[in-house]
């Protein structure tokens, strides 16, 4: 058997020629499953019921795993599709900026009280129940009329439930909306709760300075609820100038909206951390937490995973280690106080932002369990933080990284490496590496590669063009990782791609700079223009209008070796890769991906899509090996969830499949839900 599954979707003629391909192409052999299920583990007592999804990252410290043994290697191919819900919103853009707007789905359902809530690319929020698909309510913020977005995106909601009080909105879900709204809705109706903000909203462009352009602010990830207060952060278009919005973290009382507290992510003066901005803040922005934030609600803390500054690829408008850009950042979730931090890159130059949630694990070591958090990166490391301190639980080293040659520019001296776990994915190209399916190919690569700057891993960007590998999009993105507690594993998808970066000196076209003059202020369609080609925001340097930042292939095939994405199970009780699997689905079929989040089961499975191919893949959690194919109606970018709402009830598995236009895999607007027969 072929052990490849295709969803029913023949209501349309794309339907039919989908069905037509998939007769005649060849069937993709899967592994064997395994005759009986695989060591179950973490199973819950019939008390435990529900087992529900009530955050987006499956718990308030992330994971993404599910402690039900319904489903498991043995029987995971009999899946049956229970109930397809679609939600309309999906759009294929269209001419002049179908490059950059389009539909893109990221939004993980959230599954509790006997609701599922999901949002939509134009930030629609439904409820349906979860054992049915039947729609119960849905809410539509009505995004900014005319207003840019740089991609129609949000990765789900956030839920609180009082303790005392009962009624209309005593269980609220909240949306952060692409135009900087928080909403907070009534969980049963939909309806907006009148005594949050103005009429149910907070409007979370109030106070921020500088703020230029609206688009350029926004929110993509689902706020995170600890204690009363929900913590949001922000998605900024950090590309546009120098000054960009500031990328601070603030809390929000759930009943009120008002403001609890702020923090800095780029520290005032007089704050600590605001001496490592040796130029001062007046020209760099961001630093801002675009990913999930997560929380320990019993130590009430919340970890930022916080991103690279502005400008990108040229810091010598901001010298210095730029303390809270790319670290984890621990604050008391009450107060908002830094407990600890933890930078992973100084003075970013590659936009190596922490992209992913850091994932509250216990790691079992000899002299006994120990609560760590493990935040992965574009880079491709994983560190291991302890929960209470922010030491390293393995070594790491301050090794020397190349120098810029850029005139101003200071890069940091030495970076930080873990010296366990081993790296994600290589990180470092030599003409060995180079990917061969033709001579006419290799030889067109090998001519690129020769004349830029290729030293290893932390090469600056320069004039001539450097090599960045991993590329500014991972190693470990968005998606973050899985965590399977009693097999110790870390389950992370990645991609293997190499950028070419290659600045300009502003100067050659726009004569000597006036610093009290940012480049495009107050001119919007400009702005546009420069977002769409990417440019970039130095005052001194900028990216080439035609190589600033390309990836590194020939004619639309990359130019390293594949497998090009890859699922990776690392062992972080030994600090060790267990196995690494590539998203291929046949031998003719190089891998591509690594943008969607994996779910994990107790069972010892772990399922994932990601790719520009719109397939669901289950792997084998011990082994790695494939053990079956789901195909979808469009690509899986969100991330899979699990629940059983009665003992003796079913366990489902439900996905969202939407497609995403930067990966450019199939559009839809799919909700699906799969039980066993």
């Amino acid at each position: 058997m072929s052990g490849k599954h295709t969803f029913s979707y023949l209501g349309t003629l794309a339907g039919l020629v989908a069905l037509l391909a998939l007769v005649l192409s060849p069937p993709v052999a899967a592994e064997a499953p395994a005759e009986e299920p695989g060591e179950i583990v973490e199973a819950p007592e019939a008390d435990a019921f529900p087992v529900e999804w009530p955050f987006t990252e499956g718990a308030p410290g992330g994971g993404r795993h599910s402690t039900l043994t319904d489903i498991h290697p043995g029987n995971v191919e009999q899946l049956q599709v229970a109930w397809t819900y679609r939600h309309g919103d999906v759009w294929e853009g269209q001419f002049p900026v179908k490059i950059r707007r389009g539909s893109t789905s990221e939004s993980t359902p959230i599954v509790v009280d006997g609701r599922l809530f999901f949002t939509t690319p134009r930030n629609r929020v439904i409820a349906l129940d979860p054992e049915t698909g039947e729609e119960l309510w849905t809410f539509d913020p009505v995004l900014e009329p005319g207003r840019f977005f740089y991609m129609w995106i949000n990765r789900g909601v956030a839920y609180w439930r009082s303790q005392e009080e009962e009624g209309k909105c005593a269980a609220r879900v909240f949306l952060a909306t692409l135009d900087a709204r928080l909403f907070a809705l009534d969980a049963a109706t939909g309806e907006p709760c009148g005594d949050f903000g103005t009429e149910g909203v907070v409007n979370l462009l109030e106070g921020l300075v500088p703020l230029y352009d609206s688009w350029e602010y926004g929110v993509t990830s689902p706020g995170t609820v600890i204690g009363d207060v929900i913590v949001v952060g922000s998605s900024i278009a950090d590309q546009i100038r120098p000054d960009a919005p500031p990328g601070d973290v603030r809390a929000f009382d759930v009943r009120t909206g008002e403001v609890r507290w702020t923090f800095h992510t780029i520290p005032h003066a007089g704050e600590f951390g605001a001496e490592t901005w040796e130029t001062g803040r007046r020209l760099a922005g961001a630093a801002n937490v675009w990913s999930t934030i997560t929380a320990d609600l019993e130590r009430g803390l919340v970890f930022l995973p916080v991103s690279s500054p502005s400008p990108d690829f040229y810091g010598g408008e901001r010298l210095g280690s730029n303390l809270f850009s790319d670290s984890v950042v621990a604050l008391d979730g009450a107060t908002g106080e830094r407990v600890w931090h933890y930078q992973t890159v100084h003075h970013d130059l590659w936009d190596y932002d922490l992209a992913s949630p850091p994932v509250l694990v216990t790691v079992e070591r000899e002299d006994g369990p120990v609560d760590a958090v493990a935040q992965a990166t574009k880079h491709g490391f994983v560190f291991v933080l302890h929960r209470e301190t922010g030491e390293p639980l393995f070594p790491v080293e301050e090794r020397p990284v190349p120098k810029s040659d850029l005139p101003g520019e200071r890069a940091a001296l030495t970076q930080p490496f873990p010296t366990a776990p081993p790296p994600l994915v290589p990180q470092r190209l030599d003409e060995d590496d180079l990917y061969a399916p033709t001579k006419e190919h290799l030889e067109a690569c090998r001519a690129r590669l020769t004349g830029v700057r290729n030293e290893g891993l932390f090469t600056p960007p320069s004039l001539q063009g450097s090599v960045i590998y991993p590329f500014t999009f991972g190693g470990a993105s968005w998606a973050g990782a899985t965590w399977d507690p009693a097999r110790q594993r870390l389950f992370v998808p990645v991609q293997n791609k190499v950028h070419i970066v290659q600045l300009q000196e502003v100067a050659e076209r726009a004569g000597e700079i006036d610093p009290n003059v940012r480049p495009l202020r107050g001119l919007p369609f400009q702005n546009l223009f420069w977002w769409f080609t990417g440019r970039g925001t130095g005052e001194r340097y900028w990216l080439h209008p035609v190589t600033g930042r390309t990836v590194f292939q020939h004619e639309g095939v990359l130019c390293n070796k594949p497998p090009w994405g890859r699922l990776v199970a690392v062992d972080l009780a030994q600090g060790t890769i267990a196995w690494s699997a590539s998203s291929s689905i046949g031998p003719d079929d190089p891998g591509l991906g690594g943008l969607a989040p994996a779910l994990s089961t107790a069972s010892g499975l772990v399922f994932h899509g990601g790719t520009k191919d719109p397939v669901m893949r289950v792997h084998d959690a011990e082994t790695g090996e494939l053990v079956t194919t789901f195909d979808l109606p469009a690509g899986l970018h969100a991330g899979p969830i699990s629940y059983k709402l009665q003992p003796d009830g079913k366990q489902f598995l439900v996905v969202a499949p939407g497609g995403h236009i930067g990966v450019g895999s199939p559009a839809g607007d799919y909700v699906i839900a799969y039980t066993l027969p």
